[in-house]
């Protein structure tokens, strides 16, 4: 299709004149109409660049790349020049540059140093139906901008996804809205017979089985929820008998531009092209050809709880206006077919909209940039919806612990250095900490530092966890992951061929360029304020500086659990180096929240370093949370002996002096699963409770109702109890046949004790000297982080020489009980 054929280009006349005629202005049109490309190319043609550049905002990478790319071959120039892109540690744009495509958080260091941004004529916001954290936080640095600059325009692009609030917000601006063409889509409710992970990936490749089978024309879209279902969903597809006829194509945020440039060619000759994606598709990229869409309902977003400074990634259901966007991608060009993996009664019941990121996320970075600024009141500013005080007061919170801010909220001396980084506050604050009290650990701050802000390079393809996790584990250190990072990227850094060092160890060659790449940013920073690099120091410095900017991750052990400052119950999680160990204190890169607490990038602590972190760490956090604390007003008591779930009633117990117990019966917990909606009273989200079957076994003792709903999904104690566990029997890795026979046996339901009708779930357990034996754990998740270490134990205890069967065999239970680290 030609450009100019594009709808958004077509009205380029009332776009120019609305944006001469008012200082806003909105643009509504739906995904594939041209906004994102169309608009810089009118705003240029009709002159808006000759007196300043035309700024456009991007929320992602990949995005401000291909796009910036797709202008430039529109205007038959090369980039850097008339068209040019910068990003966080890229810079692609010269003097002459008058299109600048940039990630919203280049715009913010830029207001930074120029706070009416002279250099522009105009911005576009791009995708700010998104409304992710930063497009929000620009939106109200561009009204002051605004009030500033009589002469300056902005034009806010938006997906038909509540637009009008733009308008609202910029008191009641105009609106150019634009209609294009759509087809009939048909609407196919397809739901599982069980809402589980593995179900609903049986479900899409049926469904594309059907389509195939049905020889219908078009190519077919996917919706899953991240990374890890995507890459399972493909191996399951690439088994289908059809699978010749497909030409299978991921997309997800981590791939490579190039990987991520897959998705918009037209498949080979007599192939259709299946996309499996996740929500990126929704509206950031137009896929052309695509007439059937499978939605499985579901997306991960980050939530961010500023009272316990812990986030977590929830797989939530996606909203109506979410899962019309979806629908949409299905009838661009021709009629076509979603079909929903959800029954038509949950589609009902959702939000109309996802919940903005503002309300969700860490705020801290946003008030550092405010300060920086000179915004220091943080609750009046002019946000488009108000986070509220509690979000802002846990941002200033972490930021009083970093030592950024001053009483008045403006940048302390810590503060002023920190914000020349462009990282999260605590990773800015490692390597000041560094700068002033560790200049010899500097350089291998900076690499921490790195390897904190990418995802992690570790690759566990499907069939070879095994190998993977033994090829990980070579630069293991006794002093945690923290060190184990500055292995590796040693042995990487010396390495001739990088591309073939990572092959061999089974990591992401574009996660350790990015790391690499960061290093080297990062270093260049520090060297132009000034500083020299230093390497070599200790590790106890390394350690210290790291824990002041990660001071809130700082946990001491507390029975077989770990509590930092704010947070309790924190496990440190099974891929790290520190997993079997029992360290007094550590610290952790992050703490993230699943059903449990996971401590991620873990390090030991002594004692005697606290003091050099923070004055009165050691006391605050033994301390913390002991009796005389403040407590709540008392609520009035519950009287009630009965809770619904999923419109089932199950009955509470309750024992003089002990509190209640929910009573949930698998049999009814089942029926409820299986139609797809366990909804529950927010108020019995923490009830305890445990799961009855058979009439007298109980398993789930003391966990959450909350916690026993999602754990009910995965399991199904009456098909997989036992009446006993080979208690006596061990193994070793040379025993890998017999071991390999019983490894069915992990997450059984089994009796703790003979003949006792509490039962815990199968568990391989191991020991430092190899041998491997099967007993019942009480907790679900202990059965599952024991196994997982047992297995990775194993994976170093096997030789060469390993019936390669057999070990895919272990690597399939492994992969499985990865996947349950999740929920």
């Amino acid at each position: 299709m030609n450009p100019r054929d594009l709808p958004v280009y077509k009205e380029r006349d009332r776009i120019v004149e609305a944006l001469k005629d008012n200082q806003v202005i909105v643009v509504e049109s739906p995904t594939g109409s041209g906004k994102t490309t169309q608009l810089p190319l009118i705003l240029h043609e009709a002159g808006f660049a000759e007196n300043g550049m035309i700024g456009v905002t991007q929320p992602r990478r990949i995005a401000a790349v291909s796009v910036s790319e797709y202008i430039a071959k529109q205007t038959n120039t090369t980039i850097p020049g008339l068209v040019g892109y910068k990003m966080r540690f890229e810079d692609k744009t010269e003097r002459t540059t008058r299109i600048k495509v940039m990630t919203d958080g280049i715009l913010l260091q830029e207001l930074k140093a120029d706070p009416t941004l002279s250099q522009y004529s105009v911005i576009v916001v791009d995708e700010a139906h998104e409304r992710s954290l930063n497009i929000d936080f620009i939106l109200g640095l561009l009204k002051r901008v605004l009030e500033m600059r009589e002469s300056f325009r902005v034009i806010v692009s938006s997906a038909t996804i509540n637009a009008n609030i733009f308008s609202e917000y910029f008191n009641q601006c105009f609106v150019v809205r634009i209609e294009t063409p759509t087809y009939p889509v048909q609407v196919i409710y397809d739901a599982p017979a069980q809402n589980d992970y593995d179900e609903i990936l049986y479900k899409v490749s049926a469904v594309i089985e059907r389509i195939m089978d049905e020889r219908r024309e078009g190519d077919i879209l996917v919706f899953l929820s991240g990374e890890k279902m995507i890459k399972d969903c493909i191996a399951l597809l690439s088994q289908l008998p059809c699978r010749r006829k497909l030409d299978l194509v991921p997309l997800y945020g981590r791939l490579s531009r190039e990987e991520q440039d897959r998705v918009f060619p037209p498949p080979p000759r007599g192939k259709t092209k299946v996309v499996v994606a996740t929500n990126i598709a929704e509206t950031s990229i137009t896929i052309d050809g695509i007439t059937s869409v499978i939605d499985s309902g579901l997306a991960k977003l980050n939530y961010y709880n500023p009272r316990t400074f812990t986030s977590s990634l929830v797989e939530n259901p996606i909203s109506k206006a979410s899962a019309n966007q979806r629908k949409g991608r299905a009838g661009r060009t021709r009629p076509g077919t979603v079909y929903r993996l959800y029954p038509k009664e949950d589609f009902d019941s959702r939000e109309l909209f996802t919940q903005e990121e503002i309300y969700r996320t860490d705020l801290s970075e946003v008030v550092l940039r405010m300060a920086e600024l000179g915004i220091t009141d943080f609750e009046s500013f002019d946000f488009i919806s108000s986070p509220g005080a509690v979000g802002l007061a846990g941002a200033v919170e972490t930021l009083n612990l970093l030592g950024a801010l001053t009483p008045d909220h403006t940048l302390s001396k810590i503060g002023t250095m920190m914000v020349a980084f462009p990282l999260l506050p605590r990773h800015s604050r490692m390597i000041v900490e560094a700068i002033y009290r560790y200049p010899e650990v500097l350089g291998e701050i900076i690499t921490a530092v790195s390897f904190l802000t990418t995802n992690a390079p570790f690759l566990l393809p499907p069939g070879e966890e095994l190998a993977a996790r033994k090829a990980h584990h070579r630069y293991r250190d006794p002093l945690g992951d923290f060190v184990s990072y500055l292995h590796l990227f040693s042995s990487y850094r010396n390495a001739e061929d990088k591309i073939k060092f990572c092959a061999s160890r089974y990591l992401d060659d574009r996660a350790m360029a990015e790391i690499s790449n960061i290093n080297d940013q990062l270093t260049d920073i520090v060297s132009e304020l000034g500083v020299p690099i230093s390497r070599g120091g200790s590790k106890k410095d390394f350690l210290c500086a790291a824990a002041v900017g990660l001071i809130q991750f700082v946990c001491v052990r507390t029975g077989r659990d770990f509590r930092s400052l704010t947070a309790e119950r924190v496990q440190i999680h099974p891929s790290s180096v520190m997993f079997k160990e029992t360290p007094r204190y550590i610290v952790a890169g992050e703490i993230v929240r699943t059903t449990r607490m996971y401590a991620r990038s873990v390090s030991p602590l002594e004692e005697a370093w606290l003091p050099l972190i923070s004055k009165d760490l050691a006391d605050q956090l033994i301390s913390w949370g002991k009796p005389g604390a403040t407590r709540g007003p008392k609520t009035k008591r519950d009287t009630s002996m009965q809770i619904s779930i999923g419109g089932e009633t199950f009955e509470l117990s309750e024992k003089k002096g002990k509190k209640k117990t929910a009573i949930i019966d698998w049999e009814r917990l089942s029926k409820v699963l299986r139609s797809g909606k366990p909804a529950i009273h927010p108020q019995f989200h923490k009830l305890k409770g445990k799961l009855v079957f058979d009439r007298d076994k109980e398993l789930l003792v003391g966990e959450s109702v909350a916690t026993i709903i999602r754990i009910g999904e995965y399991i199904d104690p009456t098909r997989d109890y036992i009446a006993q566990v080979p208690r006596r029997q061990t193994y070793s890795a040379k025993q890998l046949p017999e071991l390999c026979s019983t490894l069915s046996l992990i997450l059984k339901a089994a009796p703790l004790k003979k003949s006792s009708r509490s039962l815990g779930f199968v568990a391989l357990y191991s020991n430092e000297t190899g041998q491997f034996w099967f007993k019942p754990a009480r907790n679900f998740h202990t059965a599952v982080t024991e196994s997982i270490a047992s297995l990775e134990l194993l994976a170093d205890e096997l030789d060469e020489n390993a019936d390669p069967e057999l070990v895919a065999q272990v690597g399939v239970v492994y992969r499985r009980l990865e996947q349950l680290l999740e929920i």
